[in-house]
């Protein structure tokens, strides 16, 4: 589905929260992008068809008005990636999305290990967990991380510790559908079953909440994630998800 700043430890860093911003019948979640204050991150929230050539032209003023130069999106679906490509956006980067039903699956079983709840204490250790585990275009900061757990109505913040955090994954849920929203290991880790037991988790979280389908997205390169998914029951969709840039000046 996402991709640091490292703090003292036991420290909560200060991050300025995503702003919902509205232009006409169109939403969208705005805040800086990896902690860049003239990079706009861009995550439009409704449909498609909202996105009207002089909602976007109105969008990019008041972004440029707000000191931003340009504007990388979240990964969109095909229909709002060609609303933005007619507006002037290309695409910076490309994501295989995957699907698998929760309903049916009734509950997984795990071989063992433990995750627990994330708190606040954690925050320094999952961050420095993905700063290792993604290249830095994919890299979460922790703004990028809150937008992990607020974007949905309700999630679910996980890690593994020992002692240290080695994983950690943010699964969120909309109605009848699941989020995967992210997941990381220590590269140290990897290799341990601990991705495995992190999407078990996951999607045991879902089938509880009552979620008919999981979604997740990774790179197309990160053959290591895609197997991982794929053990676990995802299917590769047909159609990839892309984030967008566009310069503003």
């Amino acid at each position: 589905m996402s991709a640091a700043r490292i703090v003292a430890a036991h420290a909560m860093p200060e991050f300025v929260a995503l702003t919902s911003v509205r232009v006409g019948s169109a939403r969208f979640r705005v805040g800086p992008w990896q902690g860049q204050h003239d990079v706009a991150y861009l995550a439009p929230v409704t449909a498609a068809s909202t996105l009207a050539p002089p909602v976007l032209a109105s969008l990019r003023d008041r972004l440029l008005h707000q000191g931003f130069r340009s504007v990388i999106t979240a990964a969109v679906a095909p229909l709002v990636r060609d609303r933005l490509i007619n507006d002037g956006f290309s695409v910076r980067a490309e994501l295989t999305a995957l699907s698998r039903d929760v309903e049916a699956s009734g509950r997984l079983a795990h071989s063992g290990g433990r995750t627990r709840r994330a708190r606040r204490r954690d925050l320094d250790g999952v961050l420095r967990v993905d700063a290792g585990a993604f290249p830095p275009f994919w890299r979460l900061d922790a703004e990028g991380l809150d937008e992990a757990r607020t974007a949905t109505p309700s999630s679910r913040w996980r890690v593994i510790r020992s002692p240290e955090v080695t994983a950690y994954s943010i699964t969120g849920r909309a109605g009848p559908v699941g989020y995967l929203q992210r997941l990381a290991v220590a590269t140290h880790s990897q290799g341990r079953g601990l991705g495995t037991l992190l999407v078990l988790d996951a999607l045991n979280w879902l089938h509880r909440r009552g979620a008919q389908t999981a979604l997740v997205n990774t790179p197309p390169d990160n053959e290591r994630a895609l197997a991982l998914y794929q053990r676990c029951g995802f299917r590769v969709e047909p159609d990839r998800l892309a984030v967008l840039h566009r310069d503003l000046t």
